[in-house]
């Protein structure tokens, strides 16, 4: 069954959850993201985004993702004192890698799954609507000089470090990295750190049933398989089906 966006999220009731949640200290993820790419003191000096223009919500908003309140400021942990708490971050370590497990054996056990149908450098991918936080429309970001092409910068959205990815480069090998007025974004909770994926277009919603799954993507998609969880047979078409969590670990590795 095939819906357009705007039919889907009509019906739904979903809110961003959160509001009242406390300011938290760096996760790993996003320690190890600010140490190779940006620098704890480059991070006050990012604005606050407190009231992006939302385009729609997802499931990710609708299941509790953590959402800090709109007047937070990024709050570093102190990155020299990471060595002394080594315990507490093999523990959240492991903890991302049994969530990432979750979510695919999730989508692994569905009967159906609702897919979030997406165009990117011309192709058309699929996003589990379980891992959308929110759709957003385009943002002015701060860029990153040391940080590899895929990373198109990063934004503090309502107080959490979110690079934005060149979604493009990491599915396509000649794509060439855009973002400009007409760009989106989606927003996606990846373990330890929020992502931003950069997309030209939100197409359809769609419902699969696991029958019409394949999840070996290598066959189809080559070495952007890393990116992936499975594909996905639509009528005569083929898609990728996105995995977030495995594009967060691609960033902080």
């Amino acid at each position: 069954m095939v819906k357009t966006p705007a039919e889907y999220f009509a019906d739904l009731d979903l809110h961003l959850s959160g509001k009242d949640a406390a300011t938290a200290p760096l996760s790993r993820a996003e320690q190890s993201f600010v140490e190779k790419y940006l620098g704890p003191d480059a991070l006050a000096g990012i604005p606050v985004i407190t009231s992006p223009e939302s385009l729609m919500q997802g499931g990710a908003a609708q299941a509790g993702v953590q959402v800090l309140p709109q007047d937070t400021a990024l709050v570093p942990a102190p990155l020299a004192a990471a060595a002394d708490s080594r315990p507490a971050l093999v523990a959240e370590e492991a903890s991302d890698v049994d969530e990432a497990e979750d979510q695919r054996r999730l989508l692994f056990s569905a009967a159906e799954i609702q897919l979030v149908s997406v165009r990117i450098a011309g192709t058309s991918f699929l996003l589990p609507i379980m891992a959308i936080s929110e759709v957003l429309r385009h943002m002015p970001l701060a860029l990153l000089p040391r940080a590899p092409r895929h990373v198109a910068g990063v934004i503090n959205l309502r107080g959490r470090l979110t690079p934005l990815v060149h979604l493009c480069m990491l599915v396509s090998s000649d794509a060439s990295p855009r973002y400009n007025a007409d760009s989106l974004v989606v927003v996606c909770p990846c373990g330890g750190i929020q992502i931003g994926l950069i997309i030209d277009k939100v197409e359809n919603i769609y419902t699969v049933q696991q029958q019409e799954l394949n999840w070996n993507p290598e066959t189809h998609f080559g070495e952007a398989a890393e990116c992936l969880y499975a594909l996905a047979r639509i009528g005569e078409h083929l898609y990728g089906i996105l995995a977030p969590e495995r594009i967060g670990q691609i960033l902080c590795r």
